[in-house]
Order: C-alpha cells, then sequence, then structure tokens
C-alpha cells in the first residue's frame, strides 16, 4: 500500500478538484492510502460523496498584498499569491514541508500547488503536477508573456520573475537544499506532468515535448430542463461580471429556450429576467448532458466548460473575467469555435451572441474540432492516469 497526497493550493472554482478526483474515487480502490490537502474543504463532500480520503487544509495566501495588475506571466501570478515576501513563503511553504514529513507520502499529486512544489524539493517522494496548461509552465525563462493584447514593460517583468527565484532559493537555502536557476524549475523536471487539456487549448503552444492526456468531465449536477421556445437552445454557466445586466437583458428578448446556471449571481437580479422561455437553475447543472443538449452556451472561458463544449461540437460566446479564461476564450476564437468578449462590453457581448445564432461557421468549426478527438474516451484516459498515478507511487 502507497501512500499519495494530493493537493490543491491556488485558484477557485470546483476545476481543480475535478482534476483530483478520479485519483481520489480508484486509488483508494486499489488499496492505497489516499490524503487530499485542499484550499476549500467546504465542497469536498459535495463533490466527493463517500470516497475513503483523509482530508487537510491546504496552507496558501489569503490575502494579496503588493499586488501586480495586470498579470502578464505565471512568474507574476506567484507574485501575488505569496512568493513576493521571503519570510511569508518561508511560514506557508515551511507549513506544506512540515504536512510532508508528518504524511510521509510516497507520491505528491499538485493541481496548482507552487508552495507545495517547492516545499517538495530535496524530500524522498516523487512529484507530479496535474492540471490544464497555465497552472504547469514549460521549462523557459523568462516566462511567456500570456497576455498578448498590451505591451509590457519587459525589464518590469524580467525583475518580478527575479524577486520570485531569489525568495525562492532564499527558502531552499535555509533548508539547506539546492537553489533552482529559474522560476520554472519548480515544475520541471517532475516524475509526471499530467497535461489534462489539448494542444489547440494549451496557453503554451510552442510546448515541446508534451503529453496531452485531455479533458473530461465529470457528469454530475441535474440534468437540464429545457424551457418552452423557439429556436436554438441556449445554455449559459456564467459567474457575475460587471455587463451581465445588460446580457440578460439581451436574453430576456430573445424567443429562444434558455437555461442558465449563474452562481454567485444576486436572486433579485435573477428574478428580474426570469421568463417562461429564460430558466434560471438552482444549483450545478450536468455539464456533459447540458453540452449535447445545447446549440450555442455562454461561458467565462473556463477551461473545463470550454473543453467540453468543443467536444460535444458547441460553440461558445466566452465573457472571461481573468487571465487564465482570457487565454482559454482566445484559443477557442482562434479555432474559430467560438466568439470572445469582453465582460464590461455589452455591445460586443450582444453582436456576439447574435452572430453565434445566425452564423453556421462558428458551429462548422467546433464539430470540427469534436470529430477530431471523436475517438476520445473519458474512461479510457482516466484508467491511464491513476494507473501511472499508482506506478508513480509504487
Amino acid at each position: 500500500m502507497a501512500t499519495i497526497l494530493l493537493t490543491w493550493e491556488l485558484g477557485g472554482g470546483l476545476g481543480h478538484l475535478m482534476n483530483l478526483r478520479p485519483l481520489m474515487e480508484e486509488l483508494p480502490k486499489r488499496g492505497h492510502r489516499v490524503i487530499a490537502a485542499l484550499r476549500d474543504l467546504s465542497s469536498a463532500h459535495e463533490m466527493l460523496g463517500g470516497a475513503n480520503v483523509e482530508y487537510l487544509q491546504a496552507p496558501f495566501k489569503h490575502q494579496k498584498m503588493r499586488l501586480i495588475e495586470p498579470t502578464c506571466t505565471f512568474a507574476q501570478v506567484l507574485h501575488n499569491c505569496g512568493f513576493s515576501a521571503v519570510e511569508e513563503l518561508a511560514t506557508l511553504a515551511g507549513a506544506w514541508r512540515t504536512m510532508f514529513k508528518c504524511v510521509k507520502p510516497d507520491l505528491i499529486v499538485c493541481d496548482h500547488s507552487p508552495m507545495a512544489l517547492l516545499a517538495a524539493r530535496g524530500l524522498p517522494a516523487r512529484r507530479a503536477v496535474i492540471g490544464a496548461g497555465f497552472t504547469a509552465p514549460p521549462d523557459e525563462s523568462p516566462l511567456t508573456n500570456l497576455r498578448t493584447s498590451i505591451e509590457p514593460d519587459l525589464a518590469q517583468l524580467q525583475a518580478h520573475e527575479d524577486e520570485v527565484l531569489e525568495n525562492s532559493n532564499a527558502v531552499l537555502r535555509r533548508w539547506g537544499e539546492p537553489t533552482i536557476d529559474r522560476v520554472a524549475r519548480l515544475y520541471n523536471p517532475v516524475d509526471e506532468m499530467f497535461l489534462l487539456t489539448f494542444p489547440e487549448l494549451d496557453c503554451y503552444p510552442h510546448r515541446r515535448g508534451a503529453t496531452y492526456w485531455g479533458k473530461w468531465a465529470v457528469e454530475m449536477g441535474q440534468s437540464p430542463e429545457w424551457p418552452a421556445g423557439k429556436g436554438p437552445r441556449i445554455f449559459g454557466y456564467l459567474k457575475p461580471f460587471p455587463a451581465l445586466p445588460q446580457l440578460l437583458t439581451t436574453l430576456h428578448g430573445l424567443p429562444n429556450p434558455m437555461l442558465v446556471y449563474a452562481s454567485g449571481v444576486d436572486d433579485a437580479l435573477k428574478n428580474r429576467f426570469r421568463s417562461p422561455n429564460l430558466h434560471f437553475a438552482d444549483g450545478p447543472i450536468n455539464l456533459v448532458k447540458a453540452a449535447r443538449e445545447c446549440d450555442v452556451a455562454i461561458l467565462n472561458g473556463t477551461h473545463g466548460s470550454a473543453a467540453t463544449m468543443l467536444l460535444a461540437g458547441k460553440p461558445a460566446l466566452h465573457i472571461p473575467i481573468f487571465l487564465e479564461q482570457g487565454i482559454n476564450a482566445a484559443a477557442v476564437a482562434k479555432l474559430g469555435a467560438g466568439i470572445n468578449a469582453m465582460p464590461n462590453e455589452p455591445g460586443e457581448i450582444a453582436a456576439g451572441l447574435h452572430a453565434l445564432l445566425n452564423l453556421s461557421q462558428f458551429g462548422n468549426a467546433a464539430h470540427a474540432f469534436a470529430a477530431r478527438y471523436a475517438d476520445f474516451d473519458s474512461a479510457r484516459q482516466v484508467a491511464k492516469l491513476v494507473d501511472r498515478a499508482e506506478q508513480l507511487a509504487a
């Protein structure tokens, strides 16, 4: 029996937990001890039910001080999340290191857990990184500017990356561990890189020698119940953003059958726009079924929802809120399978929705992606993932 520690340190939403879920469900069945150190424990029971897993609270930075905005590189993301001050980094990474020494894992699988990866250096456990391309940067220096819409100050980008590197090395020196020569060495090399994406959606398209495991969605949540209406079905999976009221105004004027899951959106706003053909779900919707049954989706550019719609051959209007979502939305737009609109531009959003509903080219491009991956088997990939983790832990 091996001891396997799964970590989730940074990032909101349930996508990170979904990445780890197959390991949490299957490895205990094979007789292994599985411990999950999670950023948000409140959703673990809802997502995993009776999975035979032990839970710990993951150390992470709660308040973002010395904030860099806008972030352009992954180093700046790390800077904002605890790598900007040596003492804070030493404390948080030290908490991870203490956890590792207590648990004594044979394998550590890290989903968006840079401090955990720092803390694991020099320890005997094998290390694996799991996640979409954004949370698994390639071995390069300097790290790529991911916000291609602006021309950043390259000297400032380098200064921030150098600061993250020096603070990381200061902590490693305290522990008597070898230092690293670039920030990307936190992630490279590791014993396995589980890239849960497709080449077309990798935000580092120049990545070399990568193995792509694809992206699967777990069929959980309530089945979509579509209202009556005329025309293509529209599915919305949205968080709050500035132009959401204007988008709902646009939807309210359409005759289409529409189903929206709007997590975190005020009930008063939803009640204002409810109608016989525009329904708001009161809980998470089974995204796989929604993708099969809808004709057009409106999303915030999250990687999981974008990939699910593409695999179902459905075009989407993406309204990204964060950097990673913007990268995902741009990748879908590059494929021709969707439109990317700014979250504070209601006119742009309305025009994008109109184009998706009236032009066949977007649906054709989405169908082309789905056809390209028609042989992609989620169950087979999950089984391979669990097999590989078990090999690493042996």
